[in-house]
């Protein structure tokens, strides 16, 4: 990780299956995670929110029915005397077709990754969600960090044929070619 160390982390694991919670500890711990709270459903995740300093949230997509996403929203929502709604949150999830995934990037999620994953996946993600933050939203309809990653254009496509600009008459001229 670069500039905040894991070892100063506080990460909560909401996830009722043991073994996907377990092996999500054990990896954490093995890059020198030194608190770590395992919580097997959403009411003490909940509660752990509320009354624990925490610095990163993993949490699983189908607990208690697709749950862990108005836990997520609760989070973005609600404020918490210990805890800041812009934390970070890792949501783990089998279930990665498209409808899913805007789910919850519209729930509010930071980073998403998928199961099975492996230990630098883990740590990729995480070094993501706590280093290279995106700037938080708050409209009327979401809540969460911005969607967009990248806030420079480096992309080959530059110019005319560029259909990320803003410029309608660029657009049009792509357009036509």
């Amino acid at each position: 990780m670069g500039k905040t160390e894991i070892s100063d982390l506080t990460i909560l694991i909401a996830d009722k299956n043991s073994f996907i919670a377990k092996t999500l500890f054990s990896i954490l711990e093995a890059f020198g995670a030194k608190r770590i709270i395992l919580c097997d459903d959403l009411d003490d995740a909940e509660k752990k929110f509320h009354n624990v300093e925490i610095d990163c949230i993993f949490v699983d997509f189908m607990m208690d029915k697709r749950a862990g996403l108005d836990f997520i929203r609760k989070i973005r929502t609600k404020p918490s005397t210990k805890n800041d709604p812009e934390l970070p949150i890792i949501l783990e999830t089998g279930v990665t077709d498209i409808d899913s995934v805007i789910l919850a990037r519209d729930a509010g999620v930071t980073e998403i990754i998928s199961k099975p994953f492996s230990p630098a996946q883990v740590l990729q993600k995480l070094d993501s969600a706590i280093n290279r933050r995106r700037e938080f939203i708050q409209t009327d309809d979401f809540i969460g960090p911005n969607r967009r990653r990248h806030k420079e254009n480096n992309s080959e496509w530059a110019g005319d044929n560029d259909r990320r600009g803003t410029n309608r008459e660029t657009q049009k001229k792509a357009m036509d070619h």
